[in-house]
C-alpha cells in the first residue's frame, strides 16, 4: 500500500512540475542556496575545479552552468520534470554535447547507475521526496568515501508562521508532520502538489540514520531586500525572514569508513 501511495504522489507531482516548470526558470541557483540571496557567503563547496557532482532536482540547469564555468569535471543532473530537463539541456547545450553534463529524467527515490561523485547537492529540492529514507540512502551510495552532500530548503518554522491582522502568528503546529496536498498550487486550476513538512530534528535523525556525518547546519538571515519581498502578506517576505529563519542548509559528509 505504501508503494502505491508513493507512486501516486510521484505521478501527480510529475504532472504538476511539468505544468509549472516555466515559473521556475530563474529560481534560486548556485552560488545562492535559497530566497533572499542566502548562502553565497558560506563557501559550502570546498573545491569545484576538476571535481564531479550530482544535482538532485536540477531544475532549469542554472546551478549546473555555474559549476561548469568554475571548472567542474563532470555533472549529473536529475529532475522529476521532463520539461525542466529539456530546459536544462538547452541551457547547458555545449557541456551536454561534450559529455561534461549528463541529465537524467527521473525520481530521486529511484537508484541511479552513475559513477561515484565528489559532491551531491540540492538547492530547494530534497523536501519534495515522498520517501526520504530511500532518497538519502541513494545519495549516500552515489558519493565517494569522504564525499559531501549539501542541501537547502524552507525552514519548517518559517512555513508555520503566517501574516494575519497586521501581525505574524503561529498558524500551524511545528510538530505536525502529516503529508499534505497543496491544492491548485501556483494558481494552476486542478494542479495539486504532494509534500510533507518535517521538523529540523527529523531531518537530522534521517541523515544520521543513513550514516552521514553532519558537518554544518545553517539558518541564514536574508541578504537582499528586493521589492518583490516587501509585502508582509506574501509567503516569502523580508519582514518575516528577519523574524524567523526562512531557510536551512545542511552540509554532510560520507565517512571514509562506514561505522559498525
Amino acid at each position: 500500500m505504501k508503494n502505491k501511495v508513493s507512486n501516486k504522489k510521484l505521478s501527480e507531482n510529475k504532472k504538476t512540475w511539468d505544468a509549472v516548470a516555466h515559473l521556475f526558470l530563474e529560481a534560486s541557483a548556485l552560488p545562492i542556496w535559497g530566497p533572499f540571496g542566502i548562502g553565497d557567503d558560506l563557501d559550502l563547496i570546498p573545491k569545484i575545479k576538476g571535481k564531479t557532482f550530482l544535482e538532485i532536482a536540477c531544475g532549469s540547469g542554472r546551478s549546473i552552468k555555474y559549476l561548469i564555468n568554475k571548472g567542474a569535471k563532470k555533472i549529473y543532473g536529475l529532475d522529476l520534470s521532463e520539461k525542466q530537463i529539456k530546459e536544462a539541456e538547452q541551457f547547458n547545450k555545449k557541456a551536454v554535447s561534450s559529455g561534461k553534463v549528463s541529465l537524467i529524467h527521473g525520481e530521486m527515490e529511484q537508484r541511479l547507475k552513475i559513477e561515484p561523485v565528489d559532491t551531491v547537492y540540492s538547492v530547494y529540492g530534497i523536501r519534495w521526496t515522498v520517501d526520504p529514507i530511500t532518497t538519502f540512502k541513494n545519495i549516500y551510495s552515489y558519493l565517494k568515501p569522504g564525499g559531501i552532500f549539501i542541501w537547502s530548503w524552507d525552514h519548517t518554522f518559517f512555513t508555520d508562521v503566517q501574516f494575519e491582522d497586521s501581525q505574524y502568528v503561529m498558524k500551524y503546529s511545528y510538530h505536525d508532520e502529516t503529508p499534505i496536498i497543496l491544492k491548485n498550487w501556483k494558481e494552476k486550476h486542478g494542479i495539486n502538489a504532494h509534500i510533507t513538512y518535517r521538523k529540523t530534528a527529523t531531518w537530522f535523525q534521517l541523515l544520521r540514520d543513513t550514516g552521514f556525518e553532519i558537518t554544518g547546519y545553517y539558518e541564514p538571515k536574508p541578504k537582499t531586500n528586493e521589492e518583490r519581498y516587501w509585502d508582509p502578506k506574501k509567503y516569502y517576505s523580508t519582514k518575516k525572514a528577519k523574524l524567523v529563519p526562512c531557510s536551512f542548509i545542511f552540509k554532510c559528509r560520507k565517512p571514509l569508513k562506514r561505522k559498525g
